[in-house]
């Protein structure tokens, strides 16, 4: 079979490393995989490329580009793929219309994430649902009629979309995301080991959506409340100047450091004591899948399909996304927690029955034969 994935670009993201893994899958099954990216290669093509997975870049700029559907439905008349996988909506219709001109037999869409944004008003903050950018969404749906399913990465995810985005719940699949755990399980985090000093982690872009300032805010509670706690943040993106700002106004700049990109995840998890993640929307981040692979308790938002990867009140502690009181509380109980290498190895075990990145790939695999591909 010969599949090609459709992103944006292949910078640092979980998106982007579900590619990769699922690519690297079907290759080991004896596929042929391709991953294509509408605007520029990213940090990740060249892992790819040294994993034998073809990567063709269409440099896309900002705004429509008509002659781009030409050049990608030209790519696709060459690679003659069985399946054209896109992933989120800013790609598909570019691949919708490029497939059809090509002849592309089975679409298959997959949307990582709703897109819940929290509003603040004078009466307080509230979760707003309305599409911001109206004409992607437009677009989006008016593809469906040429796209064979539409795979949801959690059911909180699927609900949001068939809820709110008039997707037909017929047409949706859940496929819950898996992560490549080996490289986790070889170098595993030792929590509480180094007490008192506590060290907190989290690995995301530093994106509005990921809200690091309300985890700053939270952890200077937990400052307050455990002197020898530190706080390491990895991951780059347009919001470091201000993080890097705000942990100062906080008088944070001895116990937060700002990592930037990581070319060693599993490293970075196995020197952590818990992992934390603030983020406002998600869909089911792979960030903490590969935390509770290498054995780290887990303090998180319930933000998209968090709830469906861990045990809430046994390997992991949530609380509402935006809330640095109670993300703080959370953070100083686990911290407390004298048992935190039983918790952690508690999420350890639930990676491995419920995400390998194996069975996520089986997943996909018997839904594109569903849909008519040979095997």
């Amino acid at each position: 079979m010969r599949i090609v994935q459709f992103v944006n670009n292949l910078d640092m993201g979980g998106l982007e490393r579900l590619a990769i893994d699922l690519a690297e899958c079907q290759l080991a099954d004896g596929h042929a995989p391709l991953i294509y990216c509408l605007a520029h290669p990213g940090r990740l093509a060249e892992e790819a490329a040294g994993k034998n997975i073809a990567v063709r870049a269409f440099e896309k700029g900002p705004g429509p580009h008509i002659g781009t559907v030409w050049e990608i439905a030209r790519q696709l008349r060459r690679d003659r793929p069985d399946v054209l996988h896109t992933h989120n909506h800013l790609v598909h219709h570019y691949g919708v219309a490029a497939s059809k001109m090509a002849g592309v037999p089975i679409v298959v869409n997959t949307r990582h994430r709703g897109e819940q944004r929290l509003v603040n008003t004078p009466e307080g903050s509230a979760i707003a649902t309305e599409a911001t950018d109206r004409k992607s969404d437009w677009l989006f749906r008016a593809t469906l009629p040429w796209t064979d399913s539409v795979v949801m990465i959690s059911e909180a995810t699927r609900q949001f979309f068939v809820r709110y985005r008039g997707i037909p719940a017929g047409k949706t699949r859940v496929i819950l995301n898996g992560a490549r755990l080996e490289r986790f399980f070889a170098v595993p985090a030792c929590p509480g080991s180094a007490l008192p000093r506590i060290r907190f982690g989290i690995a995301a872009r530093l994106m509005p959506e990921k809200d690091h300032f309300t985890l700053l805010r939270a952890f200077a509670s937990v400052v307050a409340e455990i002197p020898q706690a530190q706080l390491q943040i990895a991951g780059d993106g347009p919001m470091r100047s201000r993080l890097e700002a705000r942990a100062g106004e906080l008088k944070l700049a001895e116990s937060v450091t700002f990592l930037g990109p990581l070319t060693d995840v599993a490293s970075f998890l196995s020197q952590l004591d818990i992992f934390v993640l603030s983020s406002l929307i998600e869909g089911l981040p792979i960030s903490i899948l590969e935390a509770m692979a290498a054995g780290l308790p887990i303090v998180s938002t319930r933000a998209g399909g968090v709830s469906e990867a861990v045990v809430e009140g046994g390997n992991a502690y949530l609380v509402d996304p935006a809330d640095a009181q109670g993300l703080a509380a959370a953070m100083i109980q686990m911290a407390r927690r004298p048992d935190l290498e039983s918790v952690g190895s508690s999420g350890r075990q639930i990676v491995l029955e419920r995400f390998r990145i194996e069975d996520t790939w089986r997943q996909y695999h018997e839904l594109f034969l569903e849909h008519g591909a040979k095997p």
